[in-house]
């Protein structure tokens, strides 16, 4: 199987470079082109056809990394995802496909609980027999071969955890899979008081790292955080420059920057991140890769009932942890208040895209500060959805029921009943009438303007939302 190169994973603000030739691959993170809607027997996922259209178009190579269906964890994804997955594959043809080593859901008594964030999973035996399982499921399921990401955990390790490098080769060995080395990730380990980097590599299996991602990241709170919203650090450049030669079988590296970040470097920037990749590059063993997908009659492995029982044991005592915040061991890490506060983060940033005009209006009758107590009550008290469009309706059936919000200021009511028809009419397909006391296309207007006036000339109208 040929190398790939260097390359970005696919935001639209990157466009350019990729039309302009600057990047040999491109990754493309499948759940940022789905949309989730109601379906007969519940929900199922959409793909965005006409834009993975014009990704597949694209000249370069490309592979495909999930960041819905974890792997580390004992609940799968409810929504069907597999048939979905297999037909973007088939029609990019990826040498391999990757996923996180972490888990984002737990089954409770008759549901799952999504936890709406990537948490790391417990670092056992049992829970790497439980990740290897899903691995060879997941290959086979899409006919490809796997690798899990190396992933970032701002916990404190436990006495009786394995250590970070070995945790992935035990997965890895188990598996008998590829690694997505994100050396941003082991960077923010180290930083954050777990194992060095140049530790975790060397108890690694280096030959079977097929791929590595770059990003930058950010403080807060003393922990360093893999925010993908700047440069790569000098030292993770040294780092991969010393270990670049003792890795026979790596295809690609990938730099990641989230778009809200890009204004950070800019698109000259990302290309001055190319090019120290491509340097990188240039230090590789010049050996191709050969790796096999998962087959039916391979060795398989598959996690024990105790095994899944002692790994979501532990699922359960973090999920509690940071949602119902019920006195146990895991509450006294400092990590966990943090990702309390980076679930809330994702959050509210889902809501504010998802209902920008009602938050603008919000925020402009009400302030911030006040804005936000709002948006804390209701993040405390209902379960997260990784979709904003799921996450956006629930939060618009507790404004319904809060009129001492909506009808304080003129028109925030026409405005959110507005937006709530828009996500009602993707989510289930309905068609809701709305009606206006004054010119929207004005409103809209002030509204971009980050304000929401008192009064405005009275035009009546009526306006139907349909799917």
């Amino acid at each position: 199987m040929q190398q790939l190169g260097v390359g970005l994973v696919y935001w639209t603000a990157l466009t350019p470079l990729f039309e302009a030739g600057k990047a040999a691959v491109v990754e493309l993170e499948p759940q940022t082109l789905w949309t989730k809607t109601a379906a007969q027997c519940g929900f199922c996922y959409r793909l965005n056809e006409n834009l993975f259209e014009k990704i597949a178009q694209l000249p370069q190579s490309k592979l495909l990394h999930g960041v819905g269906q974890p792997f580390g964890g004992t609940a799968d994804d409810p929504t069907e995802y597999l048939p979905l997955l297999r037909h973007m594959a088939d029609r990019l043809d990826p040498a391999w496909v990757s996923e996180h080593l972490s888990f984002n859901r737990v089954w409770r008594t008759d549901h799952v609980q999504e936890a709406g964030f990537l948490l790391p999973p417990p670092q056992h035996a049992a829970a790497a027999r439980v990740a290897a399982a899903n691995i060879r499921r997941y290959g086979q399921g899409l006919a490809r071969p796997v690798a899990f990401e190396t992933g970032v955990n701002y916990l404190r390790p436990e006495k009786d955890d394995m250590q970070d490098g070995a945790y992935f080769r035990a997965v890895a060995e188990e598996a008998d899979c590829g690694i997505l080395l994100d050396l941003h990730n082991l960077w923010c380990n180290e930083r954050n008081r777990r194992q060095r980097v140049v530790d975790a590599l060397e108890q690694m299996p280096l030959h079977r790292v097929w791929e590595i991602h770059f990003a930058g990241g950010m403080l807060r709170d003393g922990f360093w955080l893999d925010g993908h919203s700047g440069a790569i650090p000098p030292e993770i450049v040294d780092i991969a420059a010393s270990f670049m030669p003792a890795l026979p079988n790596v295809g690609a590296l990938i730099f990641e920057i989230l778009p809200e970040h890009l204004h950070n470097l800019g698109l000259d920037g990302v290309y001055h991140q190319l090019e120290t990749l491509d340097q990188l590059w240039r230090m590789r063993p010049t050996r191709a890769i050969r790796v096999r997908p998962p087959s039916a009659n391979s060795k398989s492995t598959s996690a024990n009932e105790a095994d899944i029982l002692q790994t979501r044991a532990w699922e359960t005592a973090m999920i509690d942890a940071l949602f119902a915040e019920r006195v146990a061991p895991l509450v006294r890490d400092p990590g966990i208040d943090l990702l309390r506060q980076l679930i809330r983060d994702f959050r509210s940033a889902n809501l504010t895209r998802a209902l920008k005009l009602t938050m603008t209006g919000l925020i402009a009758t009400q302030g911030i500060d006040s804005t936000r107590r709002l948006l804390n009550t209701y993040l405390q008290s209902t379960p997260p959805d990784p979709f904003a469009a799921i996450e956006a309706h629930r939060f618009a059936g507790y404004l319904r029921r809060r009129p001492d919000v909506l009808q304080v200021a003129p028109y925030l009511f026409e405005v959110f009943a507005f937006e709530a028809a828009l996500i009602a009419a993707a989510l289930y397909g309905e068609s809701t009438e709305v009606k206006w006391s004054t010119d929207p296309v004005l409103l809209f207007e002030e509204l971009e303007r980050g304000r929401l006036p008192a009064k405005m000339p009275v035009v009546e109208s009526r306006m139907v939302i349909a799917p």
